[in-house]
């Protein structure tokens, strides 16, 4: 291996936070107030399922443990279950995480445990519906719960929530 990663005042770095897309279906007012614009990105410019192999594989090497897939939303990626799956086959990298708005954790949670997945972490920004689709403009907040329910369903001891704190709407 080669010699640990690590920055100017030697603090090492176990982690790789790998961003898969800037591609999102929801419309954040902190984000995104306006919605991906498709087109706006050369999507090509993405990397492909062999190029994050590559790419955490060279990580690895430095020392990372541990890979945290985010985007956008990362479930957007057509692939995004062999992407979990190319990270996996690396021995070296003990957790792999994902940021997600939960939009497809219920359906698809269980395919991602089982490329791999260890962590998630849903960014859920408001406990009141009215409040949750006020600020992400989608009507998902009950989809997105039962995408929490579903990670735990699917043997995910825990599953992190980030929001944002707002002073109002």
């Amino acid at each position: 291996m080669a010699s640990q990663l690590t920055d100017a005042f030697a603090r090492k770095f176990f982690y790789l936070r790998l961003s898969i897309t800037d591609v999102c279906n929801f419309r954040c007012t902190y984000c995104l107030p306006d919605g991906y614009k498709p087109g706006a990105v050369n999507n090509n410019g993405f990397l492909s399922v062999d190029e994050v192999r590559r790419v955490t594989r060279a990580f690895s090497a430095l020392g990372t443990e541990k890979v945290r897939l985010t985007g956008g939303e990362p479930s957007l990626r057509r692939d995004f279950t062999e992407i979990i799956a190319a990270v996996r086959e690396n021995p070296a990298i003990r957790q792999i995480a994902v940021t997600t708005n939960g939009y497809r954790l219920a359906r698809d949670v269980e395919r991602w445990r089982d490329a791999g997945l260890t962590a998630i972490n849903v960014s859920v920004d408001s406990l009141d519906a009215r409040q949750f689709q006020a600020i992400t403009g989608q009507d998902k907040f009950h989809q997105v719960m039962d995408g929490i329910d579903a990670a735990f369903a699917a043997g995910f001891d825990k599953v992190k929530v980030n929001t944002v704190l707002m002073l109002s709407l």
